[in-house]
């Protein structure tokens, strides 16, 4: 007969987590390059500076360190609060991306 053990479904929980992390990980990459590949569209065809490449380079850098303290977050206990956390910075980043190759472009 199994007894209930809560150390393995929070492991299991744990595991589950990081591989979503990978998941929404790769999903923003997949804009931020997007994103760099327009960046360089516009500087070709509109005549723009490098220095364009900034924000972009920003989230790309910045968005991990915000993963990791989400799963820190998620470690601690605040599991809601880690993955509400992760899913709208995720959103947003995504957006802001969007709205600034907008501003270029247009």
């Amino acid at each position: 007969m199994d007894y209930y053990n809560d150390k393995t479904n929070q492991a299991g929980v744990k595991v589950f987590f990081m591989i979503v992390q990978i998941l929404i990980l790769s999903i923003v990459y997949i804009f931020v390059y997007t994103s760099f590949l327009a960046v360089g569209y516009a500087i070709d065809k509109y005549d723009v500076s490098p220095v364009r490449y900034f924000p972009v380079v920003l989230a790309l850098i910045i968005f991990p360190i915000l993963l990791y303290k989400y799963r820190q977050m998620f470690n601690a206990g605040k599991m809601l609060g880690a993955v509400t956390w992760m899913m709208g910075t995720a959103s947003l980043t995504i957006v802001l991306l969007y709205a600034y190759i907008a501003q270029i472009a247009g």
